[in-house]
């Protein structure tokens, strides 16, 4: 008789149906988004047509550089652009002691229509970290609709 494993039966059947989940959900929500990993840890998507990262650097404890591209024809759609920096304290730290929760910072800027392309801007983070501690960095690209 052969005896499974119950916890690699349920870890395989979780990834499987994740990644399932991920191959349906993600082209369909997403189809305008282009994600780009520009450095390890640190990646910019862009959900605005015609709109790219062409480069997302850390450029201080609490700035990051971004620059944008518009590829379309016309004038250059208005853009609010979101940072978001994830760090886990256990990880950078390596003890124990330290709570588990992760510290999130962020901050964001707008560009509104018209904006000279290539466009270079630093957005500054609010938060208790250094991003130089941060173990993932996201900068999204998005329609602004005012308000």
């Amino acid at each position: 008789m052969i005896k499974k494993n119950p916890t690699s039966v349920s870890c395989s059947a979780f990834a499987l149906t994740s990644f399932f989940i991920a191959a349906i959900l993600i082209p369909n929500s997403f189809s305008l988004a282009t994600a780009q990993s520009l450095v390890p840890g640190i990646h910019g998507m862009s959900i605005v047509q015609g709109v790219k990262f062409t480069w997302v650097i850390i450029s201080s404890d609490k700035e990051v550089s971004v620059n944008l591209r518009y590829l379309g024809n016309g004038t250059s759609p208005p853009v609010t652009i979101v940072a978001t920096a994830l760090t886990n304290p256990n990880q950078s730290n390596n003890t124990q002691n330290q709570s588990s929760a992760l510290t999130t910072m962020g901050g964001s800027q707008i560009l509104n229509a018209g904006w000279t392309s290539p466009n270079s801007l630093t957005i500054k983070i609010e938060g208790n970290s250094s991003l130089y501690d941060a173990d993932l960095v996201t900068v999204i690209a998005s329609p602004y609709t005012g308000g």
